[in-house]
Protein backbone atom coordinates (compact mmCIF):
# COMPACT_ATOMS: atom_id res chain seq x y z
CA UNK A 1 0.00 0.00 0.00
CA UNK A 2 1.42 3.67 -0.16
CA UNK A 3 -0.04 6.45 1.69
CA UNK A 4 -2.05 9.67 0.30
CA UNK A 5 -2.15 12.99 1.99
CA UNK A 6 -5.99 12.77 3.60
CA UNK A 7 -8.37 15.33 1.08
CA UNK A 8 -8.60 19.04 2.31
CA UNK A 9 -12.07 19.30 0.34
CA UNK A 10 -14.51 20.79 2.94
CA UNK A 11 -17.63 17.94 2.79
CA UNK A 12 -20.20 20.95 3.50
CA UNK A 13 -19.28 22.25 0.40
CA UNK A 14 -19.10 19.58 -1.79
CA UNK A 15 -22.37 18.30 0.07
CA UNK A 16 -23.99 21.70 -1.02
CA UNK A 17 -22.83 21.38 -4.81
CA UNK A 18 -24.18 17.94 -5.56
CA UNK A 19 -27.55 19.16 -3.66
CA UNK A 20 -27.67 22.00 -5.75
CA UNK A 21 -28.04 20.31 -9.21
CA UNK A 22 -30.26 18.21 -7.99
CA UNK A 23 -32.80 18.37 -11.10
CA UNK A 24 -35.92 17.10 -9.25
CA UNK A 25 -37.13 20.14 -6.61
CA UNK A 26 -38.81 17.39 -4.22
CA UNK A 27 -35.66 15.45 -4.13
CA UNK A 28 -33.46 18.28 -3.33
CA UNK A 29 -35.34 19.60 -0.76
CA UNK A 30 -35.75 16.40 1.23
CA UNK A 31 -31.83 16.28 0.95
CA UNK A 32 -31.07 19.80 1.83
CA UNK A 33 -33.04 18.95 5.23
CA UNK A 34 -31.00 16.18 6.28
CA UNK A 35 -27.91 17.49 5.23
CA UNK A 36 -26.65 18.54 8.73
CA UNK A 37 -26.99 14.51 9.14
CA UNK A 38 -25.01 13.90 6.39
CA UNK A 39 -22.15 16.16 7.77
CA UNK A 40 -22.55 14.62 11.42
CA UNK A 41 -22.08 11.12 9.73
CA UNK A 42 -18.95 12.13 7.73
CA UNK A 43 -17.42 13.84 11.41
CA UNK A 44 -18.27 10.15 13.35
CA UNK A 45 -16.58 8.72 10.20
CA UNK A 46 -13.29 10.91 10.99
CA UNK A 47 -13.34 10.18 14.38
CA UNK A 48 -13.77 6.48 13.78
CA UNK A 49 -10.88 6.09 11.12
CA UNK A 50 -8.45 7.48 13.27
CA UNK A 51 -8.84 4.67 15.79
CA UNK A 52 -9.03 2.09 12.78
CA UNK A 53 -12.89 1.50 14.26
CA UNK A 54 -14.58 2.11 10.96
CA UNK A 55 -16.36 -1.21 11.14
CA UNK A 56 -18.02 -0.28 14.05
CA UNK A 57 -20.50 1.92 11.43
CA UNK A 58 -23.54 0.09 10.85
CA UNK A 59 -24.68 -1.28 7.70
CA UNK A 60 -27.74 -0.27 5.65
CA UNK A 61 -29.29 -3.41 4.77
CA UNK A 62 -32.43 -1.85 2.64
CA UNK A 63 -33.17 -1.44 -0.91
CA UNK A 64 -32.70 1.53 -2.99
CA UNK A 65 -36.49 2.77 -2.46
CA UNK A 66 -36.06 2.38 1.20
CA UNK A 67 -35.24 5.25 3.42
CA UNK A 68 -31.60 6.13 5.11
CA UNK A 69 -32.64 9.07 6.84
CA UNK A 70 -36.11 10.39 7.47
CA UNK A 71 -37.61 10.44 3.87
CA UNK A 72 -34.65 10.26 1.61
CA UNK A 73 -33.98 6.81 -0.02
CA UNK A 74 -30.75 4.74 -0.31
CA UNK A 75 -31.16 5.43 -4.23
CA UNK A 76 -31.45 9.20 -3.47
CA UNK A 77 -27.95 9.38 -1.46
CA UNK A 78 -26.31 7.05 -3.75
CA UNK A 79 -27.17 9.59 -6.82
CA UNK A 80 -25.10 12.11 -4.58
CA UNK A 81 -22.33 10.25 -6.37
CA UNK A 82 -23.55 8.68 -9.44
CA UNK A 83 -25.75 11.66 -10.70
CA UNK A 84 -24.31 14.25 -9.32
CA UNK A 85 -20.33 14.09 -8.64
CA UNK A 86 -19.45 11.63 -11.55
CA UNK A 87 -20.55 12.94 -14.61
CA UNK A 88 -18.52 15.58 -16.16
CA UNK A 89 -21.22 18.04 -17.12
CA UNK A 90 -21.58 18.60 -13.64
CA UNK A 91 -20.52 21.13 -11.73
CA UNK A 92 -19.14 19.04 -8.80
CA UNK A 93 -17.18 16.72 -10.55
CA UNK A 94 -14.67 19.18 -10.07
CA UNK A 95 -14.30 18.06 -6.57
CA UNK A 96 -14.15 14.44 -7.93
CA UNK A 97 -11.20 15.50 -10.32
CA UNK A 98 -9.45 16.94 -7.40
CA UNK A 99 -9.47 13.25 -5.27
CA UNK A 100 -8.60 11.11 -8.21
CA UNK A 101 -5.54 13.15 -9.31
CA UNK A 102 -4.07 13.02 -5.50
CA UNK A 103 -2.44 9.96 -6.02
CA UNK A 104 1.33 10.67 -6.60
CA UNK A 105 2.37 9.92 -9.90
CA UNK A 106 -0.92 8.25 -10.41
CA UNK A 107 -0.21 4.92 -9.15
CA UNK A 108 -2.86 3.15 -7.15
CA UNK A 109 -2.57 3.29 -3.73
CA UNK A 110 -4.18 -0.01 -2.95
CA UNK A 111 -2.04 -2.22 -4.70
CA UNK A 112 1.09 0.05 -5.80
CA UNK A 113 1.34 -0.41 -9.58
CA UNK A 114 -1.83 0.04 -11.21
CA UNK A 115 -3.04 3.69 -12.92
CA UNK A 116 -5.41 5.43 -11.18
CA UNK A 117 -8.82 5.47 -13.55
CA UNK A 118 -11.58 6.13 -10.43
CA UNK A 119 -12.26 6.39 -7.28
CA UNK A 120 -13.02 3.81 -4.57
CA UNK A 121 -15.55 3.45 -1.78
CA UNK A 122 -13.45 2.79 1.43
CA UNK A 123 -16.92 1.96 3.01
CA UNK A 124 -18.91 1.03 -0.19
CA UNK A 125 -22.02 2.99 -0.80
CA UNK A 126 -24.34 0.60 -1.52
CA UNK A 127 -23.96 -0.33 2.21
CA UNK A 128 -22.98 3.18 3.32
CA UNK A 129 -25.10 5.38 1.30
CA UNK A 130 -24.96 8.17 3.50
CA UNK A 131 -21.52 8.26 2.74
CA UNK A 132 -21.37 8.32 -0.62
CA UNK A 133 -19.63 11.31 -1.22
CA UNK A 134 -17.85 11.91 1.69
CA UNK A 135 -14.14 12.76 0.67
CA UNK A 136 -12.39 10.98 2.84
CA UNK A 137 -14.02 8.07 1.92
CA UNK A 138 -13.07 8.29 -1.87
CA UNK A 139 -9.56 7.14 -2.49
CA UNK A 140 -8.21 7.23 -5.98
CA UNK A 141 -7.77 3.04 -7.53
CA UNK A 142 -7.05 1.51 -10.30
CA UNK A 143 -10.33 -0.45 -12.08
CA UNK A 144 -8.65 -3.80 -10.93
CA UNK A 145 -8.65 -2.79 -7.28
CA UNK A 146 -12.43 -0.81 -7.55
CA UNK A 147 -13.79 -4.51 -9.41
CA UNK A 148 -11.92 -6.98 -7.47
CA UNK A 149 -12.37 -5.64 -3.84
CA UNK A 150 -14.07 -8.06 -2.14
CA UNK A 151 -17.71 -7.26 -1.59
CA UNK A 152 -17.94 -8.33 2.22
CA UNK A 153 -17.93 -5.27 4.44
CA UNK A 154 -15.52 -5.57 8.14
CA UNK A 155 -17.56 -6.92 11.15
CA UNK A 156 -14.42 -6.66 13.26
CA UNK A 157 -11.02 -4.15 13.50
CA UNK A 158 -8.63 -7.24 11.45
CA UNK A 159 -11.41 -7.79 8.94
CA UNK A 160 -10.65 -4.05 7.71
CA UNK A 161 -8.00 -3.48 4.95
CA UNK A 162 -5.81 -0.66 4.89
CA UNK A 163 -6.82 2.78 4.44
CA UNK A 164 -4.18 4.69 2.21
CA UNK A 165 -5.33 8.32 4.08
CA UNK A 166 -5.02 7.33 7.44
CA UNK A 167 -2.62 4.15 7.90
CA UNK A 168 1.05 5.00 8.39
CA UNK A 169 3.57 4.76 10.49
CA UNK A 170 4.13 0.81 10.89
CA UNK A 171 1.97 -0.25 8.23
CA UNK A 172 4.61 1.65 6.02
CA UNK A 173 7.73 1.66 7.82
CA UNK A 174 7.79 -2.41 8.47
CA UNK A 175 8.00 -4.58 5.87
CA UNK A 176 5.30 -6.97 6.16
CA UNK A 177 4.98 -8.63 2.19
CA UNK A 178 7.60 -11.02 1.19
CA UNK A 179 7.89 -13.74 -1.37
CA UNK A 180 9.62 -17.21 -2.31
CA UNK A 181 11.17 -18.37 -5.52
CA UNK A 182 9.26 -21.35 -6.71
CA UNK A 183 11.90 -23.72 -8.73
CA UNK A 184 9.68 -23.93 -11.89
CA UNK A 185 9.65 -23.32 -15.43
CA UNK A 186 9.16 -20.57 -15.95
CA UNK A 187 10.21 -19.11 -12.33
CA UNK A 188 7.14 -18.72 -10.21
CA UNK A 189 7.25 -16.15 -7.46
CA UNK A 190 4.98 -16.45 -4.53
CA UNK A 191 3.69 -13.65 -2.20
CA UNK A 192 2.49 -14.06 1.26
CA UNK A 193 2.19 -11.98 4.47
CA UNK A 194 4.47 -12.04 7.37
CA UNK A 195 4.20 -8.87 9.84
CA UNK A 196 6.38 -8.50 12.60
CA UNK A 197 6.45 -10.49 15.61
CA UNK A 198 5.51 -7.72 18.10
CA UNK A 199 2.62 -5.80 15.73
CA UNK A 200 -0.71 -6.00 17.83
CA UNK A 201 -2.48 -8.87 16.40
CA UNK A 202 -5.52 -6.80 14.51
CA UNK A 203 -2.56 -4.82 12.50
CA UNK A 204 -1.53 -8.70 11.40
CA UNK A 205 -4.88 -9.24 10.38
CA UNK A 206 -5.52 -6.02 8.86
CA UNK A 207 -2.47 -6.54 6.69
CA UNK A 208 -3.86 -10.03 5.15
CA UNK A 209 -7.03 -8.70 4.92
CA UNK A 210 -5.52 -6.35 2.65
CA UNK A 211 -3.29 -8.77 0.29
CA UNK A 212 -6.82 -10.71 0.54
CA UNK A 213 -9.31 -8.39 -0.05
CA UNK A 214 -7.29 -6.67 -3.47
CA UNK A 215 -6.37 -10.36 -4.51
CA UNK A 216 -2.43 -9.19 -4.21
CA UNK A 217 -1.01 -12.90 -4.03
CA UNK A 218 -2.25 -13.42 -7.80
CA UNK A 219 -1.80 -9.80 -9.38
CA UNK A 220 1.78 -9.45 -7.98
CA UNK A 221 3.24 -12.54 -9.18
CA UNK A 222 1.82 -11.44 -12.75
CA UNK A 223 3.75 -8.20 -12.59
CA UNK A 224 6.87 -10.79 -11.11
CA UNK A 225 6.53 -12.74 -13.75
CA UNK A 226 7.03 -9.92 -16.27
CA UNK A 227 10.41 -8.48 -14.14
CA UNK A 228 11.40 -11.83 -14.43
CA UNK A 229 11.19 -12.38 -17.77
CA UNK A 230 13.02 -9.26 -18.59
CA UNK A 231 15.90 -9.94 -15.90
CA UNK A 232 16.93 -13.53 -18.16
CA UNK A 233 18.79 -11.73 -20.85
CA UNK A 234 19.96 -9.30 -18.33
CA UNK A 235 21.44 -12.39 -16.33
CA UNK A 236 22.54 -14.25 -18.71
CA UNK A 237 24.67 -11.61 -19.70
CA UNK A 238 26.27 -11.39 -15.83
CA UNK A 239 26.58 -14.58 -15.24
CA UNK A 240 29.29 -15.45 -17.94
CA UNK A 241 31.40 -12.36 -16.58
CA UNK A 242 30.84 -12.53 -12.15
CA UNK A 243 29.30 -16.16 -12.08
CA UNK A 244 26.55 -16.64 -9.11
CA UNK A 245 28.09 -13.70 -7.12
CA UNK A 246 27.55 -11.38 -9.73
CA UNK A 247 23.84 -12.32 -9.95
CA UNK A 248 23.75 -12.30 -6.21
CA UNK A 249 24.95 -8.75 -6.07
CA UNK A 250 23.10 -7.66 -8.82
CA UNK A 251 20.02 -9.01 -7.61
CA UNK A 252 20.68 -7.29 -4.04
CA UNK A 253 21.21 -3.79 -5.61
CA UNK A 254 18.09 -4.18 -7.03
CA UNK A 255 16.59 -5.33 -4.16
CA UNK A 256 17.94 -2.17 -2.23
CA UNK A 257 16.79 0.54 -4.28
CA UNK A 258 13.42 -1.18 -4.41
CA UNK A 259 13.29 -1.10 -0.31
CA UNK A 260 14.62 2.76 -0.31
CA UNK A 261 11.24 3.23 -2.51
CA UNK A 262 8.53 0.89 -1.10
CA UNK A 263 9.25 -1.40 2.16
CA UNK A 264 6.24 -3.25 0.77
CA UNK A 265 6.50 -3.40 -2.91
CA UNK A 266 6.33 -6.29 -4.67
CA UNK A 267 9.16 -5.39 -6.58
CA UNK A 268 10.82 -5.36 -3.23
CA UNK A 269 9.64 -8.46 -2.03
CA UNK A 270 10.55 -10.45 -5.03
CA UNK A 271 14.34 -9.11 -5.60
CA UNK A 272 14.92 -10.27 -2.28
CA UNK A 273 13.22 -13.55 -1.95
CA UNK A 274 15.75 -14.07 -6.08
CA UNK A 275 18.83 -12.62 -4.16
CA UNK A 276 18.93 -15.36 -1.61
CA UNK A 277 17.85 -17.97 -3.84
CA UNK A 278 20.79 -20.30 -4.61
CA UNK A 279 19.31 -22.26 -7.01
CA UNK A 280 18.29 -18.88 -9.32
CA UNK A 281 21.50 -17.01 -8.80
CA UNK A 282 23.47 -20.13 -9.71
CA UNK A 283 21.60 -20.59 -13.26
CA UNK A 284 17.50 -20.84 -12.22
CA UNK A 285 17.33 -17.80 -13.82
CA UNK A 286 17.99 -18.92 -17.59
CA UNK A 287 14.34 -20.26 -17.02
CA UNK A 288 12.56 -17.05 -16.65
Amino acid sequence: MRIINPPTIVYDEVLQSCVASIPSADVRARVEQVSENIIAAGGAYQQLVTSANLFSIPIFTGKDDDPVIASVTRKELKDLYSAQLVPASKPSRRYYDSLKISAPLGICPFCGFGQVRTLDHYLPKAKFPILSILPINLVPSCADCNKDKTAGVATAAGEQCLHPYFDRNHFIDDQWLYAEVLETEPVTIRFFVSAPDDWLLIDKQRVASHFTDFKLAGRFSVQAANEVTSLNGELQYDYPISGEAGVRRELEKKSMVAQRLHKNSWKTAMYQALSVNDWYCNGGFSLG
